[in-house]
């Protein structure tokens, strides 16, 4: 009975499928090692709409950026997702990277959207020592990229003493990053009565339209009031990149005590 193979001799199978013990032959080579500024490992992507790149290096001092083109010579960069299952040692631990800073003993796994781009690849931008084994694939499948919300990574809680302000501050994430909050809460309690007359005016700064909240500020002993309880559908996006974003609690009166919490992830 005639088979049907493909170009490397593999029996074609249609879209059965696969199934354990299914190997197939592939004699492409898929990785190269990177050692020096610019040196860059590059697909074409005719149609693909999801890129993964496995970068290893026993020891380097060096740095990764994954870019795309529509032009094939003009090159922007792309944001990454980090499966954090497979990141040893010394890898941003954040959801999303905009790059890969290596600076001893590291492997990761990336995964970037590409959809309607020609090529994409991962260059290094930064170079001082070793080199980094760099292997690529794409392919037409959406992945887990599009296929659930990104989990906050990181989170501040702050508090202070009666009748004082606190500051939930988010540190600056690093070039080319941003903060994307996905929980925000403000909450007063009190430890004595507070016959209050005032506003209390939660400020913000390094988010988009300069966010403010207006509370009155009357407590009952041992009560508890929540003045910001945020949690957007879709994360909301720090206005500049690598700065610091901060939510400031005034002062609430005497015997009432500010608590803050923020969860977030950095990405581009």
């Amino acid at each position: 009975m005639p088979q049907i193979v493909d170009a490397r001799g593999n029996p074609f199978e249609g879209q059965l499928d696969q199934i354990g013990g299914g190997v197939i032959t592939d004699a492409r080579v898929s990785s190269a090692l990177l050692g020096a500024l610019n040196a860059e490992i590059v697909m074409d992507l005719n149609g693909k709409a999801v890129a993964v790149f496995d970068l290893r290096t026993a020891a380097g001092a060096l740095t990764v950026v994954f870019e795309g083109t529509l032009d094939g010579a003009n090159y922007f960069t792309l944001p990454a997702f980090i499966n954090l299952q497979t990141i040893v040692a010394a890898v941003l631990a954040e959801e999303y990277t905009a790059a890969v800073v290596s600076t001893a003993a590291m492997s990761g796994f990336y995964t970037v959207g590409v959809s309607g781009l020609r090529r994409v690849r991962a260059r290094i931008s930064a170079y001082t020592s070793g080199n980094i084994t760099a292997t690529a694939r794409a392919s037409i499948s959406d992945w887990i990229i599009y296929g659930r919300p990104v989990p906050a990574t990181k989170h501040v809680t702050v508090t202070a003493a009666a009748n004082t302000a606190a500051t939930i501050t988010l540190p600056a994430a690093g070039a080319g990053l941003f903060h994307y909050l996905t929980y925000l809460n403000c909450r007063r309690n009190a430890t004595a009565a507070l016959a209050g007359t005032a506003t209390l005016i939660i400020t913000s700064t390094n988010l988009p339209g300069t966010p403010a909240w207006s509370n009155g500020n009357a407590m009952v002993a041992g009560g508890t009031v929540e003045d910001i309880d945020y949690q957007p559908s879709s994360p909301l996006k720090s206005l500049l990149a690598n700065t610091a974003t901060t939510i400031v609690m005034p002062a609430a009166g005497l015997a009432v005590l500010n608590r803050g919490n923020c969860s977030y992830y950095v990405g581009a």
